[in-house]
Parts: C-alpha cells; structure tokens; sequence
C-alpha cells in the first residue's frame, strides 16, 4: 500500500496552481491514502484517484459519474460535484457509427469502415447493392457508381440493358433474354442489345413443329415440341414420357436443367442449377426474395417457390419440392410422393420434409373431424364412420357413398373403390369421387381438381367434374376445329387463338381466329 505524505498535486485546480501567489491549504482528501482497488472512506479512509474516479459515493467507491459524485459523495475521501461528461450525439450528415445511412438518424457512409456507399436499404458497404445506382443507391449519404447497361440478370433489350459482357451469354434474343443459343442469337436477336450470328429460319413461326421440318427452340411458344406435332411449355408437351420430340425442341429430363440462367418458358427448371433453384416470373433462375417468393410470381412448375406456392395443387410432393400440409389431399406425403391422410401415406416412408407424418396409436379422432386430418373415427364418441365430407358419425350420411373405409367403417352399400392414395382408373380401377383428392381422374391416372385433372384427357368413368366445354388447350390447339379447346385457363392463358387453331400473342393470333 502506497502511502503519500505530500499534497497530490494532480488534483489542485490548475488556475489556483498558476495564479495563485499564497499557500492554499490542500482538502483533506488530496493527502490522504490513495486506493488501490477503488474503495474509499470506510475503516481504511482510502481517497479516490482519477484512476478509479475522482469521486467517493455513498457507498464507499470510487467513479465518475453522478451515482458517485451527486447524492451521498463523501467529499473528505474524494472530489464532489464534479461534471460528467456526456458524450457528444452525432448530428445529421455524421460519418456512420453503426453502417446505417440516411433514414431517421442522416448518418453518412464516406470515409467509415462499413463502405462508402449508401444502399437503397439505408446500409452502408462497398457492393455493387450497395453503390450502383439502378439499385438505388442514395447520393446524398455516400458515394454512388453510375449504373452498367450490362444485363446482370439475364434480361435485355426492352429495359435498356446489353448482353455483351454479362455471364450469361452475348446474345440478346426476341424475349429479352441473354444467352448463346440459336434461340438467342438466331431469328429475332435484337442487334442492338448483343451480338447475332446465326441465320437460322427454322423455327416455328405459327406453333407447328415436327413433320413440317420447323423447330421449336426459340420459338414464341415454347421450346418443346409435342408428340402431336405442337410447339408448347407443358408437361403434354415437354415430357419425354408423353412423345416430346427431342429432335425439333427440348424435352424434360435429365437436360431439363437450366444452364443458361432462363426457365419457365423455355421448358427449363431451375431445380439442381447452379444459379438458384427458383424461377422468376420474368424466367431467369436464382435464389433471392424476388425469384422464390410466390407472392413476388415465382414459377413453382419451373422451381422451388417459398409462400403458398409451397402447398401442393395437385396431389404431388417431394420431387416437386411441393408440401401436403395445408392441401386439400391431406397432409402427409407418402413415400411414393403422393398427398393424402392414409396409413400408406402417414406412416412408413412418409416424408416429414414435406408434410404431417403420424406414429404409433392415437389417431383416433378426439374432435369428430377424419380423413384429411389422418385421424379414424374406429373407436371415437362421435361415431365409427368417416363421411366424404370428413366427420365421423353412424348415420347413413356417413356410413354409405363416400364413406372413407381407410379412416372407419362403412356399410356395404359405400363404394370400396374410392382412392386412397390419389391414383386412379386407368392405373388401378379406383375412382376419384369422394377421394380426399379432388373428383377429376387425369389422363395420367392421378386425382385432383385443377385444370391438368379435370380438363384434357379428364377420365369421365373415375370422375364427376370433367370439364365438357371450354377446355383449356394442353398441346397449343384451339377453337372449333381442334375440339372446340380453348387457350384460357390452362398452360397457355393469356393467349389468343389463331383462325388456324393454334394459341399465341402474335399479331396472327390476336387480330382474328376463335
């Protein structure tokens, strides 16, 4: 313990100290025992160091502030009353203390550590988010780079941007999109947004492909080519299974694959590629919010999308990265990757990623509700049979057509071949109506209610709402002479129908046909 016998001279006030010419009788405190671990007054008559704090409090410690020298200092072991120093708050225009610009706060980003520019989100950094001007850059907090007219998400032509030097290819195709294929480079490639090399006049310019030599990569279409011998986008037309042909047109599979950074239009998915498994609604693959959101458009036949999207529509999951919870099948996904509320689908192989998957006993249903829920009424207050609508109970109502035999018992008089697991007529017999599905058979053998289910190819024998007119064209064929189909509703909504029978957005199609 260090013990000063002479005044501490570092404490006099340092005007008494040049002005004054008398003797100035140091305070108690100033000759007293310095601290050495911050505590003053008591048994040991410790006083207080700027090293602890001028400032003894009531307490019997050491500080600066006005817990130690207001109220209770004790003024022989320590100064008192001394002003605290609040420091000062940074004014509007201030260099940023926490990478916040603009906003509320006005804080500035030139010359701080967190980037000398100011993003549209108030945020200070050096990306291109945060300094290009088209990204909405603010000026008035930082710096700002003028905007590059090179395309940096695969669109050019009408929104001013060039494809020369961006990542996904130098050519500026009749979409607006950049890439290196016939289909950018060829037949309508805008020489003005990107180079054009190819001459190519075989693509389609009415929707018709195959037998007639045209192709329908690059077309306005859509770049598969179906079996029928018609440029499209859907499954009808994509698929390899359903006879797409590969020879004048890209076909799903293993290719399906986006490579060029496009997807939607183009038959390509998103899915496994290397710039985001998401689909926009403008076509270009990625993984940010404006790619995956479903309420922003994202493409979920084209990719993975997050919101109400993510439910299933039509009775699949899984490999669609589609979930059952929430869809009108049921929510368990079966190892099959089907939607539905069975045993098959809720118990062995169902898939928790992508829905409700049950274990062991206990479904029996606690709130008169069945079916879709996975609960049974087997064994419920309620009553033993599960009604088409989903309620247990043992009137003939719930016990006879559309009773649900996997979820409780049914009379005789109920139908034993309604689906339980989504598949129907021509796969195995059983019929959609009253299914937990939806009442449409598809051509595929599948239940549900959308437009894929109840309208082309609709099995009317397993089925109760088949559409009978105006049914929405799967092939890009329409009007009176293609069995009166029509382009609204389905894969090619939006589009006209030509006087020669096929949906499009042309000229030729929309000034007049059927």
């Amino acid at each position: 313990m260090k013990v000063f016998t002479g005044p501490l001279l570092w404490l006099l006030p340092i005007t008494a100290i040049c002005q004054s010419q008398t003797t100035v009788a140091p305070a108690p405190w100033q000759t007293g025992v310095v601290t050495l671990d911050g505590t003053c007054a008591g048994k040991e008559g410790f006083v207080c160091s700027p090293s602890w704090g001028a400032c003894c409090s009531a307490d019997g410690l050491c500080g600066r502030s006005s817990k130690f020298c207001g109220t209770g200092c004790q003024p022989a072991f320590g100064n008192c009353n001394a002003p605290v120093v609040v420091p000062p708050v940074p004014g509007p225009g201030s260099p940023s203390t926490d990478g916040s610009c603009g906003g509320a706060k006005q804080f500035n980003c030139t010359g701080t550590s967190f980037g000398a520019c100011c993003s549209s989100g108030g945020w200070c950094g050096d990306t291109a988010a945060h300094c290009a001007v088209d990204s909405g850059c603010q000026s008035l907090f930082g710096s700002c780079s003028a905007a590059s007219p090179v395309s940096s998400d695969g669109s050019c032509g009408a929104n001013g941007k060039i494809c020369p030097g961006s990542t996904f290819g130098d050519c500026c195709s009749t979409s607006g999109f950049c890439g290196a294929t016939i289909a950018h480079c060829g037949p309508g490639c805008q020489a003005g947004f990107g180079n054009c090399t190819s001459t190519d006049t075989s693509i389609s310019t009415d929707g018709s492909c195959g037998s007639n030599g045209k192709t329908c990569k690059g077309s306005t279409f859509g770049d598969c080519c179906s079996s029928s011998g018609f440029c499209g986008t859907s499954t009808g037309h994509c698929d390899a299974a359903a006879g797409c042909n590969s020879g004048f047109g890209t076909c799903t599979g293993s290719d399906s694959v986006s490579t060029d950074g496009s997807c939607g239009k183009n038959g390509k998915t998103c899915i496994g590629s290397t710039f985001g498994d998401c689909c926009s609604s403008s076509g270009f693959c990625g993984k940010t919010t404006t790619h995956c959101d479903a309420a922003a458009g994202c493409q979920s036949g084209s990719g993975t999308c997050t919101g109400s999207n993510d439910v299933s529509v039509n009775g699949l999951c899984a490999k669609n990265g589609k979930t059952c919870k929430g869809s009108t099948f049921g929510d368990c996904c079966s190892s099959s990757g089907f939607c539905g509320a069975s045993s098959t689908h809720c118990s062995a192989g169902c898939q928790t990623k992508f829905g409700t998957c049950t274990t062991g006993t206990g479904n029996i249903s606690t709130d008169g509700a069945c079916g879709k829920n996975g609960k049974t009424c087997k064994g419920s207050t309620f009553g033993d049979c599960c009604s088409p609508n989903g309620f247990c109970g043992k009137s003939t109502d719930h016990c006879n057509a559309g009773c649900q035999a996997t979820f409780g018992t049914c009379t005789s008089g109920s139908s034993g071949s309604i689906s339980i697991n989504g598949e129907c007529g021509s796969k195995n017999g059983k019929t959609c109506v009253g299914s937990t599905f939806g009442d449409c058979c598809s051509s595929a053998g599948f239940c549900g209610g959308t437009v894929t289910h109840c309208g082309v190819g609709c099995q009317k024998s397993s089925s109760n709402a088949c559409l009978m007119t105006r049914i929405p064209s799967a092939d890009g064929t329409c009007g009176s002479t293609k069995g009166g189909l029509t382009c609204a509703g389905g894969a090619f909504n939006n589009q006209c129908c030509s006087s020669n029978g096929f949906c499009g957005t042309t000229t030729a199609h929309c000034s007049s046909g059927w």
